[in-house]
């Protein structure tokens, strides 16, 4: 049996093509290329969008506070380095630009409220009926989390980052996340368990 230590470099995957060509659209941004930042808009605006819905940024204003999105990207992008993943910087930028936004209009809130509107196919009758089921309970638990355990449960479990990319995005320990994220899971458990026991009537799975 090898007990010898794995290197950084075996320990740390490789970045993948995809993730490496994203890393050179800034830079070529800034040198004029006007392809590249077509290229991110094209990468990023189904992610970011699905982002604002997902943060509960009413429908009435997500298109504006999207194009805010971009447009700081665009003003910021000599801060990008290009030696480090291009999506945590992106969504970074969008966790900013949603908490100026909330200061100003909305309370710092998460709601669930069409989270699947940015699906590439629609759900199915089950999932569907399923979802009709627990959106009013889910919805109201979601938006009881505070707001630092909202913006970690979207990231990690909703948007599917790893808890080192939002510790980065967020600014806080990678031991914070982690509490935030287990302190939002067991909110929305003992919200669930309440719905069951206050709806004794509903069939639920043994």
């Amino acid at each position: 049996m090898n007990l010898m230590p794995k290197s950084n470099s075996q320990q740390k995957a490789a970045p993948s093509v995809l993730d490496l060509e994203e890393r050179t659209w800034l830079g070529a941004h800034l040198r004029g290329d006007q392809q590249a930042f077509a290229k991110l808009m094209q990468a990023y605006r189904k992610p970011v969008y699905s982002f604002l819905v997902r943060n509960g940024i009413d429908s009435a204003c997500r298109d504006d506070v999207f194009q805010e999105v971009f447009l700081k990207i665009h003003k910021s992008a000599h801060s990008y380095q290009a030696n480090r993943p291009l999506s945590p910087w992106i969504f970074t930028i969008a966790i900013n630009t949603i908490r100026n936004f909330q200061r100003k209009v909305q309370p710092a809130i998460l709601s669930l409220e069409a989270a699947a509107v940015i699906e590439d196919e629609a759900p199915s009758p089950d999932s569907t009926a399923q979802l009709d089921e627990t959106i009013d309970w889910l919805e109201q638990a979601v938006i009881q989390l505070p707001p630092a355990q909202a913006e970690a449960f979207t990231l990690s479990i909703i948007k599917g980052m790893k808890i080192k990319q939002v510790s980065e995005i967020l600014g806080l320990p990678l031991n914070t996340i982690k509490t935030q994220l287990r302190r939002a899971r067991q909110t929305l458990l003992d919200s669930f368990q309440s719905n069951k026991d206050n709806h004794p009537g509903v069939k639920h799975d043994q």
